[in-house]
């Protein structure tokens, strides 16, 4: 890898659909998923964190559309059915 004099490079990313893992889990305490972005060509374009925890950690139980409501609430995304 080279250094280069630092400059702003600005460009304009659409992301159609989106992925999770966990990243980390502290079992009956919380959860830090890795969100993956992706574009229209499945290309990852941004990857974001999110931590699931407290009262939102217990409210999952075991419906996991709770999880994808919950990260897209919490990145601003709207999800379509």
């Amino acid at each position: 890898m080279s250094a280069i004099v630092p400059f702003d490079e600005i460009s304009k990313k659409t992301a159609v659909r989106f992925s999770l893992d966990i990243a980390k889990m502290e079992l009956s305490v919380s959860a830090l998923f890795r969100v993956s972005l992706y574009d229209s060509d499945d290309k990852c374009i941004s990857n974001k964190y999110v931590t699931l925890e407290g009262q939102d950690y217990l409210n999952w139980g075991s419906d996991d559309k709770y999880v994808l409501n919950f990260i897209g609430k919490s990145l601003g995304l709207t999800l379509i059915s």
